[in-house]
């Protein structure tokens, strides 16, 4: 069975856009405060800095920060600098993930280390983040001492659990594991997604609003799901998604051999000698960018064109899908507890809205 398209529900995705873009011009601006104004050392390393932010991009998880802080009642001040850390960390793991997965575009362009080389890239994105350490430090000046100090260690963890995610992805490609359960991918994307995308966002937020442990817990319990869900739509997307909204190339993880929720279910519902073959293909490396490719050790068109029939046949798609949507209807019940005390504002109207956003979203 084949996946409804992607964007069937964009015109649900339009009423947040606003709220969007406001968030991201204003984390951009702060950006570009934390830079040096006349690097004696270094002004290429900056410049490159702002590559891959000023491209585009939903600033989502600015927003999500900015979001939770206002709707219980925190000033912007207090949080926008945590805002723009959190963009920061993002790009800076973009870069980070193109090199470790060879990917050849991000947001329609080509990316850095395909520009530039991959020593560049790599140095860019540890100047990145090593450049967030003292806006989270000036927290102290802004919330005070105690709520500094506890975004800082979301924010640590946040780092750690997105790394352990990474790895756990890497390690099975490394090992050509290709029988993990639903389970361990739900693991695996709360580590490397959720956390980073969702949970970090609305927890610091929140701290920086002054929220109580039952409300973090509260957030955590809309947070979490809706992160799984984010991800399993930016997979269906990779496959079926508009490459001119989508951004990055239709069909990358199939060439980068990546464990999808869908890929997953084809393998394990094909026959056994079209999951063989799938296997065979899988173990294939991704093809270099230039020159001849050996067809016995490089994935081609002809093998992607295969994995993408599987997952189609297995209904994969909507199997992913529906897993997505369940997780977003607990994250909206989530939320639903979660604010029941919050007055009306833009703020939680925005992420009231995030949850169709997430599993409706055509980029």
């Amino acid at each position: 069975m084949q996946a409804s398209p992607p964007n069937a529900g964009a015109a649900a995705v339009d009423p947040l856009t606003p709220y969007l873009e406001d968030c991201r011009s204003r984390v951009l601006e702060e950006i570009q405060r934390l830079m040096p104004a006349r690097p004696r050392h270094g002004g290429l390393l900056y410049e490159l800095m702002l590559d891959y932010p000023l491209r585009g991009g939903k600033a989502l998880r600015p927003a999500l920060c900015i979001a939770s802080c206002r709707a219980l009642g925190g000033h912007s001040e207090a949080v926008l600098r945590t805002a723009a850390v959190l963009e920061l960390y993002h790009n800076a793991f973009l870069i980070h993930d193109d090199v470790e997965d060879g990917s050849e575009k991000r947001r329609s362009e080509a990316t850095l280390h395909r520009l530039h080389g991959v020593p560049i890239a790599v140095n860019v994105g540890d100047g990145m983040l090593a450049l967030s350490m003292e806006p989270l430090l000036e927290n102290i000046e802004l919330v005070g001492l105690g709520r500094a100090l506890r975004i800082l260690q979301t924010i640590a963890r946040m780092a750690r659990e997105s790394a352990e995610g990474q790895m756990m992805e890497l390690d099975w490609v490394r090992r050509a594991h290709w029988t993990p359960s639903d389970r361990d991918y739900v693991r695996m994307v709360y580590k490397k997604t959720c956390w980073y995308t969702f949970l970090a966002p609305v927890l610091v937020g929140a701290i920086a609003a002054g929220a109580d442990d039952a409300t973090l817990r509260a957030l955590a319990r809309f947070a979490t799901p809706l992160g799984v869900a984010f991800q399993i739509q930016d997979d269906v997307l990779n496959l079926f998604g508009d490459e001119a909204l989508y951004g990055k190339e239709i069909d990358g993880d199939l060439w980068e051999g990546k464990h999808t929720l869908m890929l997953i279910h084809a393998l394990r519902s094909a026959p056994p000698e079209a999951r063989a073959r799938a296997l065979a293909v899988l173990a294939k490396q991704r093809p270099p960018q230039r020159g001849p490719a050996d067809p016995e050790l490089y994935r081609g068109e002809a093998d992607v064109r295969f994995l993408r029939a599987q997952i189609e046949e297995s209904g994969g798609a909507d199997y992913a899908l529906g897993q997505a949507r369940q997780r977003a209807e607990r994250a909206r019940r989530g939320l639903r507890a979660a604010a029941s005390s919050w007055p009306e504002s833009s703020h939680r109207a925005f992420l009231e809205g995030l949850v169709d956003y997430v599993v409706e979203r055509d980029r």
